[in-house]
């Protein structure tokens, strides 16, 4: 079993967003089997790709991916990025 690399919180924002992994690869110009890996911390996540997903999810890179563990509340994400559509 690989070892886990850094803690990120891409699904837990997907998910609040109600995205799929597959909208948000195809948001972020990446495939579905990648962001499942990178959301169970199995690789790190390059940086230009952070920055993708985080301008996508329209939060600011270190909401997502923190040096703390703890998750952000929900109300960090704005009526306009909840409603976002692809």
């Amino acid at each position: 079993m690989r070892k886990q690399s850094k803690i990120n919180k891409i699904r837990y924002y997907r998910r609040l967003l109600n995205w799929t992994q597959e909208q948000l690869a195809e948001a972020v110009g990446s495939r579905y089997q990648y962001i499942g890996r990178y959301e169970r911390g199995m690789y790190r996540t390059p940086k230009d790709l952070q920055e993708k997903i985080a301008s996508v999810l329209g939060l600011p890179v270190k909401t997502i991916f923190p040096e703390n563990v703890e998750l952000a509340e929900p109300e960090v994400l704005d009526e306009k990025t909840r409603n976002r559509t692809i």
